[in-house]
């Protein structure tokens, strides 16, 4: 269960026809083909400065990343680009602009034969959406914003969470940072506690059903018992913070928001943004781990 495409974020048809004034086809210097909705009244981003920026991301008609009513991402202006990427264009943007830019996964394998990860083929383009949201002049103004949204898009992804355990009439206990914790089997002894070294059972699935990982199912080839010391970052946070709700011998099930989980990038089969569920067992319970241990589940 291990945890950048260009950038991507919103699904808007019409955004691109808000802006006062027509944007016209151009290409960048690095040869990248773009348009750009505009308003010349609007305030232009100044050198050193941030934008907050609402992003989709397409594979030829496929939406791949968009964080439209989920966390902007925020840009920062900087006078070194990369040819034929975004960084061209944003220094030319102002509050309220749209853009649309296309790359051809050709011109990539050109420039870098052999460098092109899946999902992309030959022929494939790349269509990336940008709406301006804010601009901020200096990355303290940029933090602010960023934590005010961080800590909007928690709360709303906690009652998302909050509600789903309601419909499944789950009687769960919630931790600090919003995992709910359903104790099915109360297992016997102190709870699990930072440092213990854990060996567990587990299934891991979405919350629309589909099951992604698990040494239980022996589809997945790894029947193997998941160990690893709780509170040293081997963990994704949303589970390595459910399982001290639990006990030695005990079972439970952890709802996990994504931003607990595999947030806006996801992982594998794991989609971003996508809230987790993940049943476990919990075999047994040392002071540490044994010498020659390794990190099972790195969070990136």
């Amino acid at each position: 269960m291990n945890k950048n495409l260009l950038f991507a974020l919103p699904l808007w048809a019409s955004i691109l026809f808000v802006s006062c004034q027509q944007g016209t086809m151009k290409k960048t210097p690095g040869g990248m083909p773009y348009q750009i909705f505009t308003d010349a009244k609007k305030p232009q981003v100044k050198m050193g400065g941030f934008l907050k920026l609402a992003i989709t991301q397409s594979i030829n008609d496929s939406v791949v990343f968009t964080n439209q009513g989920k966390i902007p991402n925020y840009i920062p202006v900087l006078n070194q680009t990369a040819p034929y990427d975004l960084s061209e264009v944003w220094s030319q943007l102002r509050l309220g602009d749209s853009v649309i830019a296309t790359q051809m996964i050709d011109t990539f394998m050109k420039r870098s034969p052999g460098s092109i990860p899946p999902p992309f083929k030959k022929g494939d383009r790349i269509i990336t959406r940008v709406k301006v949201l804010a601009i901020f002049e200096n990355d303290s103004l940029r933090k602010i914003d960023s934590e005010k949204e961080f800590e909007a898009f928690k709360k709303k992804e906690i009652e998302e969470v909050a509600a789903f355990v309601k419909k499944n009439n789950a009687t769960t206990t919630q931790s600090k940072n919003g995992v709910f914790v359903q104790t099915l089997a109360p297992g016997a002894g102190n709870l699990i506690d930072s440092g213990k070294y854990v060996s567990v059972k587990y299934t891991g699935s979405t919350f629309d059903g589909k099951v992604f990982d698990s040494n239980v199912d022996t589809s997945f080839q790894h029947p193997e018992p998941l160990s690893f010391t709780v509170g040293a970052g081997q963990m994704i946070p949303g589970f390595d913070e459910g399982i001290r709700y639990l006990r030695p011998g005990g079972k439970g099930i952890l709802y996990i928001p994504s931003m607990q989980g595999y947030g806006p990038m996801g992982s594998g089969a794991i989609k971003g943004y996508a809230h987790l569920k993940f049943e476990i067992e919990v075999l047994s319970v040392a002071d540490k781990a044994p010498a020659g241990s390794e990190n099972p589940m790195p969070q990136n």
